[in-house]
């Protein structure tokens, strides 16, 4: 019986061993990507000694690439983000005016934070965007990981290289580091906390540095989500986005 059994745990880590980097980021989309996702959350922007809170709504829709940000505290109240496919528009309440971000405005931090546009609202999956080869093994934390180096393999990469701890696991990288063509380094972003939902892990809490500023970092907290759950798709229009 005991012979049966360590067989069975060899089979299980040879085959894990043997997973290439194309099947661990696959692994990786089934845990970020949905068909829709409702969710609060908040971002705590720590500059200096100063923390700013931002707390919103979000609705999102992976087919079409599709978001909607509603902001909820007082200061950015009803201020709305719209993600259509790779197109953002911003609603300003108090002026009643649409502004769209486009092109390299886009890697501009969301709400003055560590957070760029991009960051926030990317719902693609990694294996479309990116090639990947699995460069190492590591403990990070006390958690054995895989380290992915992933290249870009198209213009809608928002980053030219991305080395990634991923968890042999679970399935989710806990530490990550973005870098931009000429191999600098431009952000680096940890995960502090996940949850399971249903076979998911998905982090609930995340912080992202960008190292082109001083003294500065962001902390991404999700109170609440829920995953494939049916609502008008009405919301992803302009028109709604002016209500």
């Amino acid at each position: 019986m005991l012979r049966k059994i360590y067989i069975c745990i060899l089979v299980a880590a040879v085959t894990v061993s043997a997973m290439s980097g194309e099947e661990l980021l696959k692994k990786m989309d089934v845990n970020r990507t949905w068909k829709t996702t409702s969710a609060t959350a908040k971002m705590e922007i720590h500059i200096n000694d100063e923390v700013r809170v931002k707390t919103m709504e979000i609705k999102g829709m992976t087919e079409g690439n599709k978001s909607l940000v509603t902001f909820t505290n007082p200061e950015d109240e009803g201020t709305k983000y719209l993600m259509l496919d790779d197109n953002l528009w911003i609603y300003f309440p108090e002026e009643n005016d649409v502004v769209k971000i486009s092109g390299h405005m886009l890697k501009e931090g969301m709400m003055g934070s560590d957070v760029s546009y991009e960051d926030a609202l990317e719902s693609d999956e990694l294996s479309e965007k990116y090639a990947v080869a699995i460069t190492g093994e590591v403990t990070f934390e006390g958690k054995i990981c895989y380290r992915l180096t992933l290249s870009a393999k198209t213009k809608k990469a928002p980053y030219y290289k991305r080395v990634m701890l991923v968890d042999k696991e679970k399935f989710v990288a806990w530490e990550e580091e973005m870098y931009a063509k000429s191999g600098k380094l431009l952000k680096k972003s940890k995960v502090l906390e996940v949850k399971k939902f249903g076979k998911r892990w998905y982090p609930v809490k995340s912080e992202m540095v960008n190292m082109l500023r001083k003294n500065s970092k962001t902390v991404f907290i999700i109170d609440t989500i829920k995953f494939d759950e049916a609502f008008d798709e009405k919301i992803f229009t302009m028109r709604n986005l002016r209500r």
